[in-house]
């Protein structure tokens, strides 16, 4: 027996259920932080905008927090957009018609940074669309490339409520936390500090870097997962941890 308890948006979520179902697992979704609008000011980016200009969502968020600049997108047929995986990909298919430039494989900065790299050898204009403290690894790598970039935060994540959590978890089971984004991480051990058991605390996320900086004094182990991958697998990985 496995208990899964995801505390950040995932796409997926509604097949998880399906397979944790088939799997005889239990599922909940509590959400660790809540995505709220920032305003940001248009006038500083509406030339890039009209110009030949690659643009880059970091995030799902990022794409539905810029609605207001998605007309000027769509009316710009010299821009190039990128992303750092694919459901972030057919969400900017649905919305603008465009095929998003992204990793087919091990969605990352890194990885996309090789991808500019090979699109734009020229000295070229960038925007980046991003959360507020978000990563700022492609500004600064793009930039020492002598290309020019503005950035925008249009969305930032705030801290929720968990004292319901201790509700979700399990004794006697392995709890596995599923986890993409630091402040949710941090909300999440915060709060098992509070939780005084025994329970076997397993964290599912999809890079070692989320990590850096907080303390894991209440977490037993930790699995890495793309969260790019489809619920089968990521159900897979996690029963086959569980089992082992």
């Amino acid at each position: 027996m496995m208990n899964l308890i995801v505390l950040s948006q995932i796409s997926i979520y509604k097949d998880m259920q399906k397979y944790c179902m088939l799997n005889k697992a239990s599922i909940h979704q509590i959400m660790a932080v809540k995505i709220l609008p920032v305003k940001y000011d248009i006038t500083k980016i509406i030339d890039i905008l009209n110009d030949k200009v690659n643009i880059i969502f970091q995030s799902k968020n990022a794409i539905n927090h810029s609605f207001d600049i998605h007309q000027k997108i769509k009316n710009n047929n010299k821009v190039k957009l990128y992303c750092l995986g694919k459901y972030s990909a057919e969400k900017i298919k649905k919305i603008f018609s465009f095929e998003a430039i992204h990793p087919s494989k091990n969605y990352s900065s890194e990885k996309l940074l090789d991808l500019i790299a090979e699109k734009s050898l020229v000295k070229s204009k960038f925007l980046i669309i991003k959360g507020e403290d978000g990563r700022a690894y492609l500004e600064e790598k793009i930039k020492e490339r002598g290309h020019k970039v503005l950035v925008i935060d249009v969305y930032k994540r705030k801290p929720e409520d968990l004292s319901s959590l201790k509700d979700l978890i399990k004794e006697d089971v392995n709890n596995y936390f599923i986890i993409s984004s630091k402040t949710a991480l941090e909300n999440l051990v915060s709060e098992l500090k509070l939780i005084k058991s025994k329970n076997k605390n397993i964290l599912v996320i999809p890079n070692m870097r989320l990590m850096e900086g907080i303390g894991m004094e209440n977490i037993n182990d930790t699995l890495v997962i793309n969260n790019n991958e489809g619920a089968s697998e990521y159900i897979r990985i996690i029963k086959e941890h569980n089992d082992g």
